[in-house]
């Protein structure tokens, strides 16, 4: 969602609506960019499920001509034209979750609002796309 959503949303300057966002995510399994139901139970809640596995692509499936830049420790400093996403680590709760991120590091996007791995979290890595 930070990446096809809230990326998509700052540098177009639309809010992509969800009929889009839907037939990516299911175009992005049938091809493998996204991994799709791997033990076949009906959801997409297990381990391994739902992980992109190819960024740059969901990317240009998406519509947007910018590229992964990597991952990087918590202290990186957020170079100026670049979009973050921040995962979060709770310890409390062994969840992890990505935010978008501002320069100071604090949420600028969360797709779950107020989210408790955010709130509880720790900054663990910075994904950086320009």
């Amino acid at each position: 969602m930070c990446m096809c959503y809230w990326i998509k949303w700052q540098i177009e300057g639309k809010e992509p609506d969800y009929g889009f966002l839907n037939a990516l995510w299911s175009n992005a399994i049938n091809i493998g960019v996204l991994s799709g139901d791997l033990n076949h139970d009906g959801d997409m809640n297990d381990p391994g499920e739902l992980e992109i596995l190819d960024k740059n692509r969901l990317l240009s499936l998406a519509g947007l001509r910018i590229k992964y830049i990597g991952a990087f420790a918590p202290d990186k400093i957020i170079p100026k034209g670049n979009f973050a996403i921040g995962e979060f680590y709770n310890a409390r709760t062994k969840f992890t979750h990505f935010i978008a991120i501002g320069p100071d590091k604090k949420a600028v996007y969360d797709p779950i609002l107020n989210s408790v791995t955010y709130r509880e979290g720790v900054l663990k890595t910075i994904r950086l796309f320009a």
